[in-house]
């Protein structure tokens, strides 16, 4: 057993002889296979389940259209009876048009004189034209006899009525046949006010129906209760026409026992000869309405495959002979292919590609031990050249974190420049003016009027608050700035008004010649929890800002509240903020315009200060007149009070 074993591994005639031996042991069951598999029964079966199934489909499609349509209509039905009144009819017969994509029209019709000031008839219609949904008030018309009316009317409840052509006397109609699912409506004491129906396309609903299609030639038909054709592919039997009708004189018994089967309600399959073909034919009612659906398929389709069964055992056959053929040269080739493959990879490797993967093989044989030799000696020389990659990639890595790193500490270190140079600039430019004018009172003050020198006062007090406020806003940039401001927060009562007002004054004291409009919805007892100081400070920031970039023309400061905040919204106009510097006006030192007036930390000191009071400040991007901000507190306490 063990030398048949090595005589198999090593003789190449061995290899291909059982090689073909079990190529044709296996052409030969499959074959047969095939010709019991492909049989006339089983193909026949699978003809009979795949037209059941699509008219499944076909159906499930209509009662999903259907359903859609009664589920719309049932639900704003109880709308319409809870305010059955003319301003709101119009609307509900529009909603239901516009929120199903399946109706096509919808009529809410009133009892005869429900509403005296009308006249004795109140109809409204909307219907879907195209792409336009129109709405009217129907001229007058006795559709208190039309069947979408009296059926519903009479019989107190909810159905299909068959499919009609819309020709009645109002003033709108549909361009196309419809069927109408009608529902009556009643008031609180139970008494018939009105009809809601709801239209659906019979072209449509036929087109969405019909287009389930198991064989080329199939067709589908849906019938009415008394027999009367509403989806047919020769259009001028619908409606016109029954199943029952003779077709060229003379009447066709399997048509009639068709016709009795669906109009009964009942489903099942047949076969029949329709037009003097023989078919095959499914049929089933569609669930909620007397309609039943029947899908016919013509016999030479569903057997068309059996009639290429001969063909394809042919084929079959000759594919079989070919494979034999295909798969024997394919052993061959596979018996030398370790000797190919290995001569590629070597002289792959000779070139200097390392990548080259050389495979084991199973083989116990001299090429097969050669090839293991080999990869082997590949692996090896591999495994030393992945490793230096891996060195030469992690000094790369490190070379451009030494370079981000570096590049970063360049950066910071042009930014700190530019602070410091800004900060000397501002602080230098007011203490010179305050120094400059202190020298002019003290040497000409005897000289000088009283107007002037009160200008002068203002002009030096001015210039004395803006040193002030930018030191305090340097002292609060700072770690130990930010320290004290958690450890000095006091929560109290604030009026949200006097602060407003507060931080109102404090502007006016910079900038006595801009008005700032106050607006408030509260009391001014009304107060939440917060720091009155770093509150008021928010504040008098945003309002500073807009008394100083706006055009100090319509600045206002409005207060309101609603059940779980309040709000403090800043408005003015002027130039606004560009859209490009929006995303960084709370990032601080942060400057549009590195010569710009301000040292970049006013906007996210503010927000700083108005998150630690637990709101929340935000840039309103939507307003394009100025700027816009809205602060917003909640009025219970922060958490961390």
């Amino acid at each position: 057993m063990g030398k048949l074993k090595r005589h198999l591994q090593q003789s190449l005639p061995a290899k291909i002889s059982l090689t073909m031996f079990f190529v044709a042991v296996l052409v030969f069951v499959l074959i047969n296979g095939f010709f019991v598999v492909m049989s006339r029964h089983h193909l026949h079966t699978l003809a009979m389940n795949n037209a059941s199934e699509a008219l499944n489909t076909a159906v499930a499609q209509a009662e999903r259209y259907l359903r859609s349509v009664e589920t719309v209509t049932d639900l704003t039905a109880r709308l319409v009876e809870d305010n059955f009144r003319p301003d709101f009819l119009m609307a509900y017969s529009r909603r239901i048009v516009q929120k199903n994509a399946f109706a096509s029209g919808c009529s809410i019709s009133a009892q005869p004189d429900m509403f005296p000031e009308y006249g004795r008839y109140y109809s409204v219609y909307t219907v879907q034209k195209r792409d336009t949904v129109i709405t009217v008030l129907e001229d007058e018309y006795e559709y208190f006899d039309y069947e979408w009316y009296h059926k519903a009317a009479v019989s107190g409840q909810a159905g299909w009525v068959d499919p009609f052509v819309d020709d009645n006397e109002g003033s709108l109609s549909a361009d196309h046949m419809i069927a109408s699912y009608s529902r009556p409506l009643y008031d609180k004491e139970n008494r018939l006010i009105g009809v809601l129906s709801t239209d659906i396309s019979l072209p449509e609903f036929s087109r969405v129906i019909s287009s389930i299609k198991p064989y080329p030639n199939s067709y589908l038909i849906l019938l009415g209760h008394d027999g009367r054709y509403y989806v047919h592919r020769d259009s001028t039997k619908i409606v016109n026409k029954t199943i029952f009708d003779p077709t060229n004189g003379r009447y066709s018994p399997d048509k009639l026992a068709l016709g009795y089967e669906m109009t009964a309600g009942h489903s099942g399959r047949m076969h029949a000869d329709v037009n003097d073909v023989h078919c095959l034919i499914c049929y089933q009612p569609v669930p909620g309405t007397d309609w039943s659906a029947a899908l016919i398929s013509p016999e030479h389709d569903v057997m068309h495959k059996y009639h290429r069964l001969i063909i394809i055992i042919l084929i079959i056959i000759f594919i079989g002979l070919l494979i034999i053929y295909v798969i024997c040269r394919s052993s061959i080739a596979r018996a030398f292919a370790p000797v190919k493959l290995l001569e590629e990879q070597a002289q792959r490797l000779a070139d200097g590609d390392y990548s080259a993967v050389i495979t084991r093989g199973n083989e116990h044989s001299v090429v097969g031990n050669l090839q293991n030799s080999f990869a082997d000696m590949q692996e090896t020389l591999s495994h030393y050249i992945r490793d230096l990659h891996t060195a030469i990639e992690k000094s790369a890595r490190r070379n451009e974190e030494l370079q981000e790193a570096n590049s970063a500490m360049e950066e910071a270190i042009r930014r700190k420049g530019e602070f410091v140079a800004n900060m000397t600039h501002q602080i230098r430019t007011p203490l010179n003016l305050i120094m400059g004018f202190s020298q002019l009172i003290r040497d000409a003050g005897e000289s000088m009027s009283a107007e002037e020198k009160q200008t002068l006062i203002q002009v030096i007090d001015y210039h004395t608050m803006t040193l002030s406020r930018m030191s305090l806003m340097l002292y609060d940039s700072s770690d130990r700035g930010y320290h004290d401001e958690m450890a000095s927060l006091c929560y109290e009562h604030v009026s949200c008004n006097e602060v407003a007002r507060e931080s109102i004054g404090y502007v006016n004291r910079y900038f006595p010649d801009v008005s700032v409009k106050f607006e408030t919805t509260l009391e001014d007892s009304f107060t939440i929890i917060s720091d009155h100081l770093y509150l008021m400070r928010s504040l008098r920031e945003i309002l500073y800002n807009s008394a100083k970039y706006s055009d100090g023309k319509n600045i206002s400061l409005r207060v309101m509240a609603n059940k779980e905040s309040v709000q403090f919204i800043f408005e003015d106009t002027g130039p606004g903020i560009s859209p490009d510097y929006q995303k960084n006006i709370f990032t601080p030192f942060y400057k549009f315009n590195a010569l710009s007036e301000g040292l970049g930390v006013g906007l996210p000191l503010t927000k700083r200060h108005v998150i630690m009071l637990g709101g929340s400040l935000e840039l309103d991007s939507d307003y394009h007149q100025g700027c816009r901000f809205i602060m917003v507190f909640p009025l219970e306490p922060p958490m961390h009070h």
